[in-house]
């Protein structure tokens, strides 16, 4: 378990889960009586999280927050476990995602089915109990004892993606909302079922919010300005979009392909293909997201 303070009373968790270090960023804003977790997960955590619980003396706060970006269980499927450690948590989450939440048979499912292995490495997640459940539709406001934490929703990665604004201090929580991030490089999170008009908009609408720090999930706090983060993270996806229409147009069609020609042309890209060899639970990411744009052209194409 690596922890580190960022400011405003933000600490910044990595729980290794899976084994994998640098991979998976939990952030938990210490208010003065209460306690909002931001992404708390995969269920392979759940023993370090108890640790963590204890170091923090999570159970001294009134009111306990599990904020969670989207229900995919790298992000949220240790929050089963943490309800029963922690019974006076409440979970926030888009409305279209707490269905997911009460009754992950689907979510696990199609895990299996996207990741195969890599899923059960993450671990199956546990029902949470409706009652336990806020549904989040438009932009809410929680109120943390001395701050506040803002959710907005964010839709492209997925379309009940949410990201939360803590004031003060204009840190954004942005869940893989803009893109994954590891030693400088970036590159979208354009999986399955990726969304590239509402990936745009909520850009902007993030872009709005002048955040002063942006915290992905991969990996860990931005360490450039947030608007230049945000335009490079557009500036991919839209030169993504074009060297794959372009491959599509050329003939070249199966996502296998077209992965490997977009993998030699971008060196980010490539960063962290080679980062997956050293990380059990990235495995396959690179090649996830490729074909997920890949799906995504390819299902507006046979619309035209």
């Amino acid at each position: 378990m690596r922890i580190s303070s960022a400011f405003n009373g933000v600490v910044v968790a990595d729980l290794e889960p899976s084994g994998t270090t640098g991979w998976l960023s939990t952030y938990i804003v210490l208010g003065s009586e209460s306690v909002a977790i931001v992404d708390p997960g995969p269920k392979s955590s759940a023993e370090a999280f108890a640790e963590l619980i204890d170091m923090l003396d999570v159970r001294r706060f009134k009111k306990v927050y599990i904020a969670l970006t989207h229900v995919h269980i790298d992000h949220a499927g240790v929050t089963g476990d943490l309800v029963e450690i922690l019974p006076n948590a409440l979970v926030l989450v888009h409305s279209r995602g707490v269905k997911h939440l009460v009754d992950p048979s689907k979510l696990w499912q199609s895990s299996l089915e996207v990741l195969g292995e890599n899923a059960k490495l993450l671990g199956e997640p546990k029902p949470v109990p409706q009652d336990r459940i806020v549904g989040l539709v438009d932009r809410v406001r929680i109120e943390l004892s001395g701050a506040e934490l803002v959710g907005i929703p964010t839709p492209g990665h997925a379309p009940h993606h949410v990201s939360y604004l803590l004031e003060p201090g204009g840190l954004l929580f942005a869940g893989d909302s803009i893109a994954n991030y590891f030693n400088g490089r970036l590159y979208p999170v354009t999986v399955h079922p990726f969304d590239s008009e509402e990936y745009l908009r909520s850009l902007d609408s993030m872009l709005k919010l002048q955040p002063k720090k942006i915290g992905v999930a991969h990996y860990g706090l931005v360490d450039e300005e947030p608007e230049v983060f945000i335009q490079r993270a557009r500036d991919k996806l839209i030169s993504w979009i074009y060297h794959i229409g372009s491959l599509i147009n050329s003939g070249i069609s199966k996502p296998e392909d077209i992965y490997q020609h977009v993998l030699s042309r971008d060196v980010e890209l490539a960063y962290a293909k080679r980062l997956e060899e050293l990380m059990p639970a990235f495995r396959g990411s690179t090649y996830r997201v490729i074909a997920g744009l890949h799906s995504y052209i390819s299902r507006k194409n046979r619309t035209l």
